[in-house]
């Protein structure tokens, strides 16, 4: 290879791994406590490993708030731009339900479901299923995980990573 078309390359390839650094991206992180909770802080350290902020709502948010008051003031008028949320307790599923119905938060989200939930690929029929079913329809981003699909950091770091990419060259 010509020694101008490999600088030219190495030159352009430095420019764009800086453009990517200077790329800034916030996403927030929903879902249940106790596992939930410590596999989303995994999650974050990774994210920030990799130049994306991310937020806890139990970590980073005011104690003394309501967390129902707080993180939808957080969705709807802050830098975040994508909010992954795991639904996998009864307090992620009232997350969801109330986020789904306001569309600048629901365009933001990327919903996590386990397989036998996805209402593209599980068995169940229940209500929650079917209000997967209208999110998917209306604003697409709902995932399956667990099994023979990805696992939650798998798809976050994938989805957030490519965002982070597309972001910096828009």
């Amino acid at each position: 290879m010509d020694k101008k078309l490999r600088d030219f390359i190495h030159l352009k390839r430095k420019e764009i791994e800086s453009l990517l650094k200077e790329t800034f991206l916030i996403v927030f992180l929903m879902g249940a406590g106790n596992k939930g909770l410590e596999e989303r802080r995994r999650i974050k350290r990774k994210l920030e490993e990799n130049g994306i902020l991310a937020i806890i709502a139990e970590d980073d948010l005011p104690k003394d708030l309501s967390p129902s008051l707080s993180e939808e003031y957080i969705l709807k008028n802050s830098e975040v731009e994508l909010a992954f949320i795991n639904v996998e307790s009864w307090g992620s599923v009232a997350e969801f339900s109330q986020y789904h119905r306001d569309q600048r938060i629901a365009l933001k989200l990327r919903v996590l479901v386990r397989g036998k939930y996805h209402p593209l690929y599980g068995d169940e029929k229940g209500y929650l299923t079917d209000l997967y079913l209208t999110h998917l329809a209306v604003y697409g981003h709902v995932y399956a995980y667990e099994g023979k699909f990805p696992s939650c950091e798998n798809i976050i770091m994938k989805l957030a990573t490519r965002y982070r990419q597309w972001k910096t060259f828009r």
